[in-house]
């Protein structure tokens, strides 16, 4: 997990609780590549263990990519 974390270190952090509901998330195009990229890294590490993504974590990671929410928001323990 901490690889995949990595990625995404040196990215421009993106506050979730910092613009309204009707705001469009503010991240780079180069940001929303690194999340990406580590979102198919973890897809891959996952499917390699033999698991696959439900559909709430796939909607989930693209609200992370699109930068709807933040990296802490999207590591979070959920729970259903």
């Amino acid at each position: 997990m901490a690889e995949w974390k990595s990625l995404l270190s040196s990215g421009r952090r993106v506050e979730s609780g910092s613009r309204r509901k009707d705001e469009k998330p503010h991240i780079t195009a180069e940001e929303r590549r690194r999340r990406q990229e580590a979102v198919d890294y973890a897809r891959a590490s996952v499917g390699l263990e033999g698991f696959k993504l439900s559909e709430a974590d796939e909607a989930h990671a693209e609200r992370f990519i699109n930068g709807e929410i933040d990296i802490n928001e999207f590591v979070k323990v959920r729970r259903g």
